[in-house]
This record gives structure tokens, sequence and C-alpha cells, in this order.
């Protein structure tokens, strides 16, 4: 096997690893080798010789499967918190609620997940009963879409196919803009769509009213030399807000995660476990579980709910340069120079590896190669998107080692002058992405001017270019959101006059700040 195999065992400093293995027709135990293009194969083996059954040695042979053979629907690593066996049936008084307790203390896992799928069931009927429908003339039909769309929402299969139905161009009276002192390096937006944060090479965050666009709060930063200062005392790099509104989290160059209540603006937690910049952070939808990605190689695990660390993962050769998650325990990040994707399955304690598209461009006599992925984002559980610095946009799918989709100099070419080359050609590199998840549509941004906008196709495994919107400055960061109180689609962007980790090149006549981008819907 290489030392860089697809799929490969986490190194863990709190949880033992476990090693899966296959038993052979003669009774003995043969280690597994992942190849191809999926990272696990089923041994084909009857039914009746794995279920319960012996082989020749008369050992029991156990039937083994993986995530990517079978679909558990009560699996909370499928579902995602929020599952069936997190709902909550019970209605009745204390005293039925402590009689059911000991009944459920004697109910073994099998048959509680049958009670309550029945209790699930029957609160689907009375939602539908008070829409106006009898229960007895209820179609099982209709019961079992319900159930099907329920499932799909919750396991992230349930794709929306909303790219065509905006209305481009963008027009500039569409587009609000906020002011920084210096530049914008990350935004974060709530779920409702009522604030959004942004926060800048000033180490100062700033919390704002989407709707109307007003200052609610200043956080201000900082200097370096300052200690127990409420704040950041560098370059704030990566902000995230919890799923349920009530925290977000910033980090920075001065290599602290700081914890802030959204309610009442006060710092709740600092924690200084990594030992380098934090250059991204992203919340675990439906928990309030944070993952945090550093220069200093490693990926962080904390529960907020409770303030505390609760594990560390390693994998990356390379400075960790952006992460992101949905409901399932588990993340995908990218490592700059290493040129991998990383998705990082936790409980399994394992890992996937996506290796950069290693092939040269040749265009008008010049190559372009990816030396570095620097941008990731997800699409739904199974798909996501990366962006490098040779300008070229990826789409994956969990199940295959390479690309299934490229689109290379997405934003075009630039020209460089070197002192020793001389004029140079280089592409624009991706430095943002933003998806609306499951869905069609994502959005791409660099400093030639434009963000894009893309349509995904082809059932989820190539994309086109939709439209551009004019967009002068680094683009350093991309969020969409959609407002609950008019359901407004915005897309949110942080702009600044250079790249947020301060590479070669500045643009001067840039004013540094956020922009707020509304896509408007098409007229029927």
């Amino acid at each position: 096997m290489s030392s860089d195999p697809f799929f490969v065992t986490l190194k863990s400093k709190k949880r033992k690893s476990l090693t899966f293995e296959d038993v052979s027709s003669n009774g003995k135990k043969v280690k597994t080798q992942s190849g191809g293009n999926i990272p696990q194969v089923k041994e084909k083996v009857p039914p009746k010789s794995r279920i319960g059954g012996k082989n020749q040695s008369g050992k029991k042979i156990v039937d083994e499967k993986t995530d990517q053979e079978a679909v558990d629907l009560s699996s909370e690593d499928d579902i995602g918190p929020g599952g069936i066996d997190d709902m909550d049936f019970d209605k009745g008084s204390d005293e039925d609620e402590k009689s059911n307790e000991d009944e459920n203390n004697r109910e073994t896992p099998t048959e509680k997940k049958r009670r309550l799928a029945k209790q699930y069931i029957e609160s689907v009927k009375e939602g539908l009963d008070e829409a106006g429908f009898d229960a007895a003339e209820i179609d099982r039909d209709l019961i079992a879409e319900r159930l099907k769309k329920d499932a799909l929402e919750q396991t992230g299969r349930a794709h929306r196919i909303i790219a065509e139905s905006f209305s481009f161009p963008i027009e500039n009276s569409s587009i609000k803009s906020g002011r920084h002192e210096l530049t914008v390096t990350c935004v974060a937006v709530s779920e409702n769509g009522q604030i959004f944060y942004t926060g800048s090479k000033d180490a100062s965050i700033i919390k704002w009213d989407l709707l109307t666009g007003k200052k609610l709060r200043t956080f201000p930063g900082g200097r370096k030399e300052v200690k127990n200062f409420d704040g950041h005392t560098n370059h704030v790099l990566s902000l995230a807000i919890s799923s349920d509104g009530k925290y977000l989290a910033s980090g920075g160059a001065d290599k602290k995660i700081n914890i802030w209540s959204v309610k009442e603006d006060k710092l709740l937690k600092c924690f200084t476990q990594h030992k380098d910049s934090i250059s991204s952070l992203a919340f675990r939808k439906g928990s309030n579980q944070l993952y945090s990605a550093s220069f200093d190689r490693t990926i962080k695990i904390w529960n907020i709910d409770e303030l505390c660390y609760i594990d560390t993962l390693y994998g990356h050769q390379d400075q960790i340069m952006d992460i992101d998650t949905l409901s399932r325990e588990r993340c995908v990040s990218v490592g700059a120079r290493d040129k991998t994707c990383r998705l990082f399955k936790v409980v399994e304690e394992k890992q996937l590896i996506f290796h950069g598209n290693k092939k040269v461009l040749k265009r008008d006599g010049q190559s372009f190669k990816e030396e570095s992925i620097d941008v990731v984002e997800m699409i739904d559980e199974d798909n996501f998107l990366s962006g490098g610095n040779s300008g070229t946009i990826s789409l994956w799918n969990i199940n295959k080692k390479k690309p299934i989709f490229v689109y290379n100099l997405a934003h075009g070419t630039q020209t460089y002058e070197s002192e020793s080359e001389g004029i140079i050609p280089l592409a624009y590199w991706i430095t943002s992405l933003a998806t609306i998840k499951f869905s069609d549509l994502f959005a791409s941004g660099s400093w030639d001017g434009n963000i894009r906008l893309w349509k995904i196709t082809n059932n989820f495994k190539s994309f086109v270019p939709l439209t551009q919107i004019m967009m002068n400055g680094f683009v350093n960061s991309l969020r969409f959101v959609t407002a609950v109180v008019d359901e407004k689609t915005f897309l949110l962007a942080g702009i600044g006059q250079e790249h947020k980790l301060g590479r070669w090149q500045k643009i001067k006549k840039v004013k540094n700040g956020w922009r707020l981008i509304e896509l408007p819907l098409k007229k029927e």
C-alpha cells in the first residue's frame, strides 16, 4: 500500500483507531486494500454464509458494510442531528413521561426505533389532518411521499434546481455596500438572514443588520503586544455563526478562536490551543460542534455548548486553508501546497484523500499548473467544490479519487512583470467559493473585476457559467443567504484592496468593505 492512500486511518490522540478486516473462506483474517476510484469494495459472499453462518473452520462470519454500500436512515452519521431519534413525540403528563421512561429502559434499540417510527407516522397524519384531510381517507402513497421527502431532506439528497429562476444580469441598484478601514477578510451570515458579521485586517469585527445595512455593534481590535484582550490582536481571518444563531466564532492570525454570544454581544470563551493562524471555521449544521482549521496543519473539534475541546485531526502536509461541513459528523478541508482535499470521517476515525488536478494546461505557449488548493465548499453530503492558484474550479464526488469535472482558468489570466523572468501570464486564482446548499447554484470570486455565478448541470456532474457581477477588488469571502422575512436571496461578499493573506498585489482604488447583492427572481 502506498504511503498516501485514498482511504487512511486518522491519527487521533483521543480515540483508539479501529482496524477493519475481511474473513477468508479458511477462517483467516485478510486486510483489505483500497484501489480504483471507489475507496472500498464489498466482498461478494452468498447471504447464507455471511449472516449468522459459519465458515469451514467453524468460526462465525460477520456481515460488514460501509457507509458507501448501504444507507441506514436510522444512523445519525447519515441523517445528522434532528433525525427520528431526536424527535420529541411525548405530549402526556409527567406521570406518563415517567412510566414511558421506565418502559423505554427495557426496550432494545431496534424496538425503540420501531416505536419512534410509528409515532413519527402518526405525527405526519396529524399534520395532514390539520390541513383539512380526514385521517381515515389519507392515501398511503401520500404518507409515503411525505416520509420520502423528509428522509431526503435530512440526509442531504434532495436538490433544488433554482439557478434558472433568477433574473440576470444583476443591476447595480441591487447592490448595497458598507465600509471598513482595512481589507475585509471574511464574512458570516445568520441562517435567518437578519444579521451578518464582517472581519478585517484591522483586527475588528462588525455586526450589521442585513435588511437595512446599518451597523449594530463594533468589536474593536487591539495591538499585537496587548495581553488578555477581549478580542483579536491581529488580522481576523475567519468567522462562523452557529445554525441556531446563538454563537459567533472568530479566528485570526493571533492564533486565537473567540466565541461570542450573538444575543448579548459579549465574549464567552477564548481558545488558544492552535499553534498558528486560524484560517477557517465551520459549525456543523444542526449542532453547536465547531471545526477549526489552522496553518499548524491540524483541525480541532470543539463543543461550543460546553465551551470545551474535543479532538484533533491530522493528515495535511501543509497549511490548511479552508474547511466546510454539513449535518454529518465529518468535514472537508484543503491543504494548500500539499494539493489535496481531505474528507475526515470523525466517527469512523478515517479520512478520504483527493489529489488535485495534476494535468498541465497549455495555452498561448504558456503552462498553467495547480500548485495550491486554497478554498473548498460543500454542495451536499456527497459533492463539493475546490479552487486554487491555477484558476481551476474542480467538482468532486466523495466516491471518486479524481475530480469528476474541471473548469480551467475560470476567471481568466493576467500579465505580471517579474524582475527575473520579465512579463509572464498568470491565472487569476480562486480566492472564494459559495454555494446555496443542496442546489445547482454557486459563486466564485477572484480579483479580475467580477464575481461569477455558475449552474451545476448533467445530474451534478458538471457546471457551466451563468452570469457575472462586476466587483472590483479582491473577493476574499462569499456567502449566500435567504432572508426569512421576505424570502429574498442575497449574495454577501467581503472586498479588499489586497488578498486576505497579504499576497503580492494591491489594488489601491478599491473601497474596503462588504457588498450585499440581491438576486431578483424572474417575473412570471
